[in-house]
């Protein structure tokens, strides 16, 4: 007999995203490429550059089949959405891990959400359940791989486990044990101020905001402030 698992093809969960949105969790499935396709031509040049690493027009029909034709357990990816005041589907975001052929204990994560969902804490609502179902199929790390000016990603990433990044060209990639402790603020500060130390991050005045740089070369290179939380 398998155990039970929370994160089954019928998991469902509705909740309210911080400004007060309702949003349901739930598992990818075929039927969703169309709800996909409408949520990547809503995301800004930036995020789908943020999210592939280059710049990208258009999903194919296979990228399409491949991102929503999940198995479960190899690939697993957990969508948000709402509802439109005709009741139809409105996709926020999607969260999924794809587990290495030659290390299944490891997997590969991407997070992309909708610009007009950033900001509402639904990036770490999508995290912390895909965690929640790596874990209950076996997976220990974690691997990201972020865009150096990518501030909220890598906050994001840095909340899960007190870890540095190893720079790769414009990527820093990330390498994080699921056993690990969710990190404090204070340890998210120090690594933040590592990273100024490196060059990558520069902090401003005495209200002690940072500002994440991009590489001049990089394409769609930018700057992002935030304040400290």
């Amino acid at each position: 007999m398998q155990p039970y698992r929370r994160f089954h093809p019928q998991y469902r969960e509705r909740l309210a995203l911080a400004d007060g949105t309702w949003a349901e969790l739930r598992m990818v499935r075929p039927e969703d490429a169309a709800l996909l396709r409408d949520g990547f031509e809503r995301l800004s040049p930036r995020s789908r550059f943020q999210r592939f690493l280059s710049a990208k027009p258009r999903l194919s029909a296979e990228e399409l089949r491949y991102l929503t034709s999940v198995d479960g357990e190899q690939h697993v990816a957990i969508g948000a959405v709402t509802w439109s005041p005709a009741g139809r589907e409105r996709g926020l975001g999607v969260a999924r891990f794809f587990r290495l052929a030659h290390a299944p204990e490891v997997a590969e994560v991407a997070i992309t959400v909708a610009d007009d969902a950033q900001g509402k804490g639904l990036g770490r609502l999508l995290m912390d359940r895909l965690v929640e179902s790596a874990r209950e199929r076996g997976v220990e790390r974690f691997e990201f791989r972020v865009l150096a000016g990518n501030l909220p990603m890598y906050k994001l990433v840095q909340t899960l486990a007190p870890c540095e990044p190893e720079q790769d060209d414009d990527a820093l990639c990330f390498h994080v044990p699921l056993s690990a402790p969710t990190r404090s603020g204070y340890e998210l500060m120090r690594s933040l101020l590592a990273l100024a130390a490196q060059g990558a991050l520069m902090l401003i005045g005495p209200t002690c905001r940072w500002r994440m740089m991009a590489r001049a070369s990089s394409p769609g290179a930018y700057e992002e402030e935030a304040r400290s939380p």
